[in-house]
């Protein structure tokens, strides 16, 4: 038993070989993207949201448990959207740009 368990073992390990080469090559060949806009930027004051550089994006918030409970379309380059929320942690997501807030 203890052979046929070194063995399913080696031969896992041989398996898995390559697919860890090719994402590290992968890894490696990818190109540089450069930034050109500014990083959103997400700031809570009490139960008002303030967005800045996201225009045109939209604010998606989700409760702990995943289910989206809001969403607002922001129009220009610094918004602030009250939040109409019960207690508790949010996640807000604005384009690629995620934070974890808590309403007190």
């Amino acid at each position: 038993m203890r052979k046929y368990t070194r063995l399913l073992l080696l031969a896992l390990f041989l398996v898995m070989m390559p697919a860890v080469n090719a994402a590290a090559t992968v890894v490696y060949e990818s190109p540089q993207e450069v930034n050109d806009f500014e990083e959103v930027r997400i700031t809570l004051n009490g139960a008002n949201l303030r967005v800045q550089n996201g225009s045109g994006m939209s604010v998606e918030i989700y409760n702990i448990t995943g289910v989206k409970v809001a969403d607002y379309r922001i129009d220009s380059n610094d918004k602030t959207i009250r939040l109409e929320l019960n207690r508790g942690c949010y996640i807000i997501k604005v384009g690629k740009t995620v934070r974890k807030i808590s309403i007190l």
